[in-house]
């Protein structure tokens, strides 16, 4: 492997199983029924000390249902700008009308003062984004919610496992939402959960799950494919020798194509509608994958926090960044290393041409989304982060001396930016 080359500022969380397990499905020999999701179901009731979950087939799906049982049509959902495209999405086919509140920088959620200023009678829930893995500060939300009579819910989707004063988020609030898609911590390929100590509400929920039909097992296994694929040009050889010689030359040239495959927000727009593929129940291949990675999530959990401490320990003084704030060990399981950067496409750049391979983080500030124009408010904090956030990997098999490179060039360019000034 050439030394110069660095590793990929991501790789996913699999194993072989990951693989195993569409095939079967698509050749039958895995029986599709009910049992798998039970199983994941209750043992995450078990590990996460809450009361009822239910499988669902996105995260983004399951807050639409969620929403669709704790609002009425025309009912107000505050919630950050600062998340995909997709949310949004959500509470509008719920029929809720999205009130954005802006984000604190240092832990981009929304500010709680802001937030509770914005309830009304016109306000049917309120939705926090626990955003890179780290803590939103739930206990806060739910107490402002419970004093102003607003149901809380927690999107968690990039903060599976993560615990907030003894408390898992998404179990915090009334109703908490994970995401086990292609590129979190817990993979199942698509799918996610909703977890509530209303066991009710989540009944209800599971009857709207029940009716969809199984997310196919000719897709599922495409998709088993695309990550195969991603698992290859990623396997630092391979990377080394083919994919980021290739990839660092298109970023260089500015090749706007490649720009636009590395973005998982480009194309995205409005919706009129849900789309079929989004209301698909997980398969068993997928439920049975999900209860095999629980048992390392939090061991995950601990090699990244110690990761990220050593970013924190080398950027802290920089005052040119604004880091996270440090809220306790397991508050932040840091799925990256979020740090802010007003000159991000000068560093971007500048980290290319010395072959380190670390990347913007590519979210909107929605309230700034043209074809959400009629919900626009002035989130500046939100517009800010939208345009400096950048993501240092933070994985578990992402080398130590590797994250020694990235702090070092880091302080090497601000120190080259303060020289020339």
């Amino acid at each position: 492997m050439p030394r110069w080359s660095p590793h990929a500022r991501y790789r996913l969380y699999t194993g072989a199983s990951s693989y195993t397990l569409p095939i079967r499905q698509f050749l039958c020999c895995l029986s599709d029924s009910a049992d798998a999701a039970t199983r994941l179901e209750t043992e995450i009731c078990n590990r996460f000390e809450v009361a009822s979950a239910c499988s669902v087939p996105m995260a983004r799906t399951g807050l639409y249902f969620g929403l669709k049982e704790l609002i009425r049509p025309g009912q107000r959902v505050i919630m950050s700008p600062l998340t995909i495209i997709d949310v949004v999405n959500m509470v509008l086919l719920a029929g809720g009308i999205p009130v954005f509140a802006d984000i604190r920088r240092k832990s981009c959620a929304i500010d709680p003062d802001q937030a509770e200023s914005l309830i009304d009678g016109r306000t049917g829930a309120m939705l926090i984004t626990h955003l890179h893995g780290e803590t939103a500060g739930a206990h806060e939300f739910r107490d402002i919610c419970n004093r102003r009579g607003v149901p809380l819910i927690e999107d968690a989707a990039q903060a599976f496992g993560a615990i907030e004063n003894g408390r898992r988020l998404g179990t915090i609030g009334h109703l908490g939402l994970y995401s086990f898609g292609f590129y979190k911590n817990l993979n199942a390929w698509r799918g996610g959960m909703l977890v509530s100590q209303d066991r009710d509400l989540i009944t209800r929920i599971r009857r709207r799950v029940n009716g969809l039909p199984a997310f196919p097992r000719g897709r599922l296994l495409a998709t088993a494919v695309h990550g195969l694929l991603t698992d290859v040009a990623t396997w630092p050889p391979i990377f080394a020798s083919a994919t980021y010689p290739i990839l660092r030359r298109c970023l260089l040239s500015n090749i706007q194509t490649i720009h636009n495959r590395l973005d998982p927000e480009y194309g995205a727009k409005r919706m009129a509608m849900m789309p079929s593929e989004y209301l698909c129940r997980m398969t068993s291949s997928q439920t049975i994958l999900a209860l095999e990675q629980l048992e390392r999530i939090d061991a995950d959990t601990r090699i990244r926090i110690a990761k990220a401490a050593r970013y924190r320990r080398a950027l802290a003084s920089l005052e040119m960044l604004i880091i996270p704030e440090w809220h306790g060990r397991d508050s932040n399981i840091y799925t990256y290393f979020p740090v802010q950067c007003r000159e991000r496409q000068a560093l971007l750049q500048y980290a290319q041409r010395r072959r380190r391979d670390f990347t913007a983080q590519h979210l909107r500030n929605c309230a700034d989304f043209p074809e959400f124009k009629e919900f626009f408010s002035d989130c500046s904090n939100a517009r800010a982060a939208a345009r400096e956030l950048i993501l240092l990997p933070t994985y578990p098999r992402y080398p130590e001396s590797e994250i020694e490179k990235n702090v070092g060039l880091i302080q090497q360019f601000f120190a080259e930016q303060t020289h020339s000034c």
